[in-house]
């Protein structure tokens, strides 16, 4: 039999998740927790009753919901909706019986700091830095464009869209030039950015893939979304220390994206790519679309969808400062 044991939200307003008087103002309600496969799991029912959201448990999945967020979690699979925005989860919910669990660090890591403000440290939001991926002799992915040509159009564009909404902006490279990894996030620590975007397109050995995904650092003793060894890292990165901005800061960049370009959803992603684990700042890093399919790669060379990408996370970023921000 599992043990049932307590989860005293306000444990975690030291770390800045759940501090005790934003408990009491969700009816200081408690959350269950059990241990089941070497982690915590907290039980979803008390989760909605915490956001006071309704609950509802079918056989292939779990909706919790109010009138602002709808939350869909699928026992056994490695990923949930959010307002039906794709969310990659750290670990698979589980049910038994009559009751459904979500990983503790899903709940913390993933979707507090997507519902509750509170959640999300407050920090200063003003340079930006924008980093085309690849450059000078990386050409990264290509078909009869290259990559490295389209991300930097791209951050061109994302350049004025940010500087029209009062943000000051920083490239890692305005040309045609090769940067190693570890200088672009010395150049964004140098700075002092306070944010770190980085453009890449996708390619894929079938052309029928598409879609956009946004990735965002994986938390310590956690997976890639997209690891196939179930390889765990063990010590914390840089880019740690900002897990619940980062989170929020892709959310809303890529909730942004697709409902304006219509791209498919891929969902938002973890990842231990170089640049968000140096990070000195909430970082993410896109993939705008698939350059191995003939209609994205279309799209992605044109101008007007170039444009409309970079608008689209312009609108992102700004909806992630008047959250955050204490400009």
């Amino acid at each position: 039999m599992v043990r049932e044991f307590f989860l005293l939200l306000a444990i975690f307003g030291s770390l800045g998740f759940l501090a005790a008087n934003e408990c009491a103002a969700a009816g200081n309600e408690k959350i269950r927790y059990t241990s089941a496969m070497g982690r915590k799991y907290v039980y979803l029912r008390d989760v909605a009753k915490y956001y006071n959201m309704r609950f509802y448990n079918w056989n292939d999945r779990v909706v919790l919901y109010n009138d602002n967020f709808k939350l869909t979690f699928f026992p056994q699979k490695k990923y949930a909706l959010v307002n039906g925005i794709r969310m990659g989860l750290l670990f698979s919910p589980y049910s038994s019986g009559p009751n459904s669990f979500l990983s503790d660090k899903d709940f913390l890591l993933t979707i507090d700091p997507l519902i509750r403000a509170g959640a999300i440290p407050q920090h200063r939001l003003r340079l930006i830095m924008i980093d085309p991926g690849h450059g000078g002799k990386d050409n990264g992915g290509k078909s009869r464009y290259r990559e490295k040509d389209i991300v930097l159009r791209v951050a061109g564009m994302l350049s004025n869209a940010l500087r029209k909404k009062g943000f000051t902006v920083a490239l890692t490279r305005t040309s045609d030039q090769f940067i190693e990894l570890q200088q672009r996030s010395k150049l964004c620590r140098d700075l002092g950015a306070d944010m770190f975007i980085s453009i890449h397109c996708n390619s894929a050995s079938n052309p029928e893939v598409t879609g956009i995904e946004t990735f965002c650092l994986a938390p310590y003793g956690t997976s890639s979304t997209n690891s196939t060894s179930g390889f765990v890292a063990e010590r914390r990165e840089e880019g740690n220390r900002y897990d619940p901005n980062n989170m929020a800061l892709a959310y809303d960049i890529h909730k942004s994206l697709i409902a304006r370009t219509k791209a498919f959803d891929r969902g938002i992603k973890r990842a231990r790519f170089m640049v968000l684990k140096n990070a000195p700042c909430p970082a993410i890093l896109i993939e705008c679309g698939f350059l191995s399919n003939k209609t994205e790669e279309m799209q992605l060379g044109s101008d007007w969808y170039q444009n409309l990408i970079a608008q689209s996370i312009a609108d992102g970023v700004a909806n992630y400062g008047k959250n955050v921000s204490k400009r």
